[in-house]
């Protein structure tokens, strides 16, 4: 028999009212019209009995704003390529244009490039050249955070894909983190129900935090100190949401169209994007650059926030399903990664999880359609009229 910690337990329990909840309260989905109100209070906070949805609009959400800016509300966004990879550079160039994003390139380099001697102390058996090109890309990354001193930065690889809804979703998420952090109890929280909350001073996305989880191919649903959000019409129905190589989701028994925001991660895997505080950047080089390095990057990642491997905690807010994913190409899989091989061929371009694809809606973007295709739309047809094509 597993004996399971308590707070495991209480937490499972938890959301499992909470689940009963949502069913009682859901529906169906509202047009996929996407409709972002502020639920602002007279006294210059937001959030109010009704939550965002229903909230008064008297005011502003203060520095929380900032997230439907050029950088998302960090100072920077920084993006990892090969300088060969012309092909992902120019994609992530286009993306960046059409949504309005001001992306600055880190070059990435060779792991056989790396010396030998510059490698933190770590028992290394079987790590590809691959793996230590990576750690160093976004050592690179991070060094640059900190040598410039910028409060917060975004640190995407660079084949990655969103939402066109993108800002609107992190404005809803740096709202869902204001929630986390100011809410007395640890217990599970509706979106559509927040209480009167108080704009961050530090950064959009809070006062207190190391590092946001904002792309990645799977985590696990944490127990505890949550915030739901249903329906999020951005979310595919869970058949379409998948995790990891094996696919399924943590939230395939929840409503449809449902985004969790998560005050810690829980069991993350591969770092396709993410954001650092200025004391999170500096921290991560430290541990990753110069203290150990026996990990593959996102692993050693996953230790550094959960506190494992000689780590403490750290403060690191997960989503789930993620803002970004792997955008992949029809074709060849070899142009999949740029530290593994992959031998195969794809029938068909995807990005999992996004609906809206700015990837797959490329062509339209450029020529100024609003009409999109919805990747993942609804078996019943929900959301017809709702600008897929």
């Amino acid at each position: 028999m597993i004996n399971l910690p308590w707070r495991y337990v209480a937490g499972a329990v938890t959301i499992f009212l909470l689940f009963t909840l949502l069913l009682a309260t859901y529906h169906s989905p509202p047009n996929f019209t996407r409709k972002v109100n502020t639920g602002v209070t007279d006294e210059g906070g937001f959030g109010s009995e009704g939550g965002t949805e229903g909230g008064t609009n008297n005011g502003t959400l203060g520095l929380i704003e900032h997230v439907l800016n050029s950088t998302l509300g960090f100072e920077k966004v920084l993006a990892i390529n090969l300088p060969e990879r012309t092909d992902n550079r120019d994609a992530l160039i286009l993306a960046g244009a059409v949504t309005n994003i001001d992306i600055t390139f880190v070059d990435a380099i060779h792991g056989d490039t790396v010396a030998d001697k510059a490698l933190p102390p770590g028992e290394r058996k079987g790590m590809s050249k691959g793996n230590i090109g990576s750690w160093r890309a976004h050592m690179n990354a991070l060094a640059s955070v900190v040598q410039n001193n910028y409060t917060s930065a975004l640190i995407m690889e660079d084949d990655i894909d969103w939402d066109i809804r993108l800002k609107p979703l992190l404005k809803d998420y740096a709202i869902s983190l204001a929630a986390l952090s100011q809410s007395p109890s640890t217990l599970p929280l509706n979106f559509a129900a927040l209480p009167p909350l108080t704009s961050p001073t530090g950064t959009p996305y809070g006062d207190d935090w190391d590092l946001l989880w904002l792309g990645h191919c799977g985590m696990m649903l944490s127990p505890e100190h949550l915030v739901f959000h249903t329906p999020d019409p951005s979310v595919p129905e869970p058949a379409y949401l998948s995790a990891w190589e094996s696919g399924g989701t943590p939230l395939a028994s929840f409503p449809p169209h449902t985004r969790v925001t998560m005050n810690q991660v829980f069991e993350p895997v591969c770092s396709l994007a993410y954001a650092v505080s200025q004391r999170g950047a500096r921290s991560l080089l430290y541990h990753l650059g110069l203290k150990m390095f026996n990990l593959p990057f996102d692993v050693s990642l996953r230790a550094w926030c959960q506190g494992r491997d000689g780590n403490e905690v750290h403060r690191c807010p997960g989503v789930l399903p993620p803002f970004f994913e792997h955008h992949r190409r029809a074709g060849s899989t070899k142009h999949d990664s740029d530290i593994n091989d992959n031998e195969g061929y794809r029938e068909k371009a995807e990005t999992k999880n996004i609906r809206w694809s700015v990837q797959m809606n490329m062509e339209r973007l450029v020529k100024g359609e609003t009409e999109y295709l919805d990747q993942w739309p609804d078996k019943e047809g929900v959301g017809a009229g709702d600008g897929t094509g």
